[in-house]
């Protein structure tokens, strides 16, 4: 059985042309909310979160012969110990990255950790827009200055009650789901009073052009939380190439 780390719009694309040349398939997410993705494909779907041990007994339980990872590029661990997992067992790995765009905005500042960056906004005045997605939420509960930031979440109960549980107030959580358009960023922004726009270089799966076209237009300064470098193994940025590859 072929397992493909799932839970991102990039996965669903891939298996919306790999179920063509096989059906023999089990994706994981993390969430229930990445398995809603899939939930009408000829797969199977696990949701739930694995540690490296999980994931080796996953392998063992499935009787897995590949892994496909096309987790989050944000997934650090995950993609980290799912090529662990795959050596150690003597599988193949392959990993769908998506292309990185070459555009910056006019002001920005990178960040490689989270916690120098809510060091850094603690101290900005002005509005600030959070676009980190739920999991991130916890390291600005303690800001002075949380009730000057906005954070932008799936609409989901339990990410929703994240904030809440963490000092957020409700007129602090923007419930939407994207991709959002550059107009819907500036709108937004505009209606907001935002100054700062605190975001991942997702690419353009992630709606990263949208969101420099608007700051850019609106002189707001975007402050980056950066993607851990890993090397990947078997790596591929065309989702056509490698199903070429593994269907072969």
């Amino acid at each position: 059985m072929i397992w493909v780390i799932g839970g991102t719009k990039d996965s669903r694309d891939f298996l919306e042309k790999f179920v063509k040349y096989n059906n023999d398939i089990i994706v994981s997410t993390a969430t229930e909310y990445g398995a809603k993705l899939i939930e009408n494909l000829p797969v199977k779907i696990s949701s739930e979160k694995m540690d490296k041990e999980a994931m080796l007994k996953f392998v063992e339980n499935n009787k897995i012969t590949k892994v496909i990872d096309t987790s989050h590029p944000y997934a650090f661990e995950v993609s980290k110990n799912a090529m662990e997992v795959a050596e150690e067992k003597n599988i193949e790995y392959f990993r769908f990255e998506r292309e990185k765009i070459d555009i910056l905005p006019k002001k920005y500042k990178n960040f490689e950790d989270i916690e120098s960056l809510t060091e850094y906004i603690e101290n900005l005045d002005g509005n600030i827009l959070v676009t980190l997605g739920s999991n991130n939420v916890p390291c600005f509960k303690n800001l002075k200055n949380l009730s000057n930031i906005y954070f932008r979440i799936l609409p989901r109960w339990e990410m929703v009650k994240k904030c809440e549980d963490n000092n957020i107030l409700p007129k602090n959580i923007i419930a939407m789901q994207g991709p959002f358009t550059e107009n819907m960023n500036v709108a937004m922004m505009e209606q907001l009073n935002i100054k700062y726009l605190i975001t991942k270089k997702t690419g353009d799966t992630g709606g990263e052009r949208e969101k420099v076209n608007a700051c850019d237009k609106l002189d707001v300064e975007i402050i980056y939380l950066e993607k851990k470098e890993i090397i990947y193994k078997n790596c591929y940025k065309d989702v056509d190439i490698l199903i070429k590859n593994l269907v072969q």
